[in-house]
């Protein structure tokens, strides 16, 4: 009796032993996640960036079959975020949503501790509509208005949040001999509480001014084409050839292992496309939903990296 329990035993033991032997090794190795991701935000908490993110970890929470966690790490134009991603832990439990400034101008502009090459690109999933904007109630409507009246009135109150934005309003302002008050602000929810406030006259915006059409006013499109919400606006490069990047990209330290890259990689591609994060990108933010891989980001960021060097010359 005995020895043909024995038998059984081994039998199904064999049978056990096969069965996993047919499973894809992907399969076995793809067990990641094991526990809840971070979602590091860069920027204060309000902001565009900050509620794409938040709509975006409920579907990546769906993808994963973990919960995704937002937390904002604001500073440096997203340097100290920046700073935070490098110094994790390369296991994939820790990414980043941010601007495409942030790995290619920022460590040319800033004294930081990290460069292009400490992070791997996964995703991008949108752009901003990077724009200078005003408050509807000024007396002027348009660039060329707010040109002449920044002449006629010196010292106007300007509150950027960005080094590549900074840097482009710099430019901007020296080729039209204005003189502006800078202002450096926190994030987009601050900016506008500011310029509804009336603390500042005019201010760049990646987005969030879409809330508030009644309110405020497009000037320019700081982008390399007009903008989608204000077909009217011109932009500063057909006028003066000059634009910032726009990707919003996701990024993790380098070293992660391939299959983990892959997972999240899929997981962002297809939470992108949910219906929730395009309703909210789409329709109330205004700006376009992009669906851009991991090899594609990657050669992306390299160009725009040499681009990049080529302006801060």
């Amino acid at each position: 009796m005995k020895t043909k329990q024995l038998k059984t035993f081994l039998i199904i033991s064999l049978i056990g032993i096969l069965g996993l032997a047919v499973i894809p090794l992907t399969a076995i190795a793809d067990t990641f996640p094991k526990k809840p991701v971070t979602l590091v935000v860069p920027y204060r908490a309000g902001g565009g960036t900050d509620t794409m993110a938040r709509i975006l970890a409920k579907a990546l929470k769906k993808e994963l079959g973990k919960p995704v966690v937002v937390v904002n790490r604001k500073g440096g134009g997203g340097s100290v975020g920046a700073s935070y991603l490098k110094n994790s832990a390369a296991d994939g439990y820790t990414i980043m949503m941010g601007g495409d400034d942030i790995p290619t101008w920022n460590p040319m502009s800033q004294n930081v501790d990290f460069k292009l090459t400490d992070f791997r690109y996964l995703a991008a999933l949108a752009e901003y509509q990077n724009a200078l904007i005003t408050r509807s109630d000024k007396p002027y409507k348009t660039l060329e208005e707010m040109i002449a009246y920044s002449k006629e009135h010196p010292g106007l109150r300007y509150a950027s949040q960005l080094p590549m934005e900074k840097k482009l309003i710099e430019i901007f302002m020296e080729k039209n001999n204005l003189d502006w008050k800078m202002i450096n602000v926190g994030g987009g929810s601050e900016m506008v509480q500011l310029l509804l406030g009336d603390k500042i006259d005019i201010a760049y915006s990646g987005g969030i001014f879409n809330r508030y059409p009644k309110k405020l006013t497009v000037l320019a499109s700081l982008n390399k084409a007009r903008l989608s919400s204000a077909p009217d606006a011109p932009s500063l490069f057909e006028i003066f050839g000059i634009s910032m990047p726009s990707y919003i990209i996701f990024m993790v330290p380098v070293g992660i292992p391939d299959n983990v890259a892959k997972i999240l990689e899929n997981a962002l591609l297809k939470a992108g496309q949910s219906k929730n994060f395009k309703t909210i990108v789409e329709d109330r933010l205004k700006a376009p939903v992009i669906n851009v891989s991991a090899a594609e980001l990657e050669t992306y960021m390299s160009q725009l990296n040499q681009q990049l060097q080529e302006m801060a010359k």
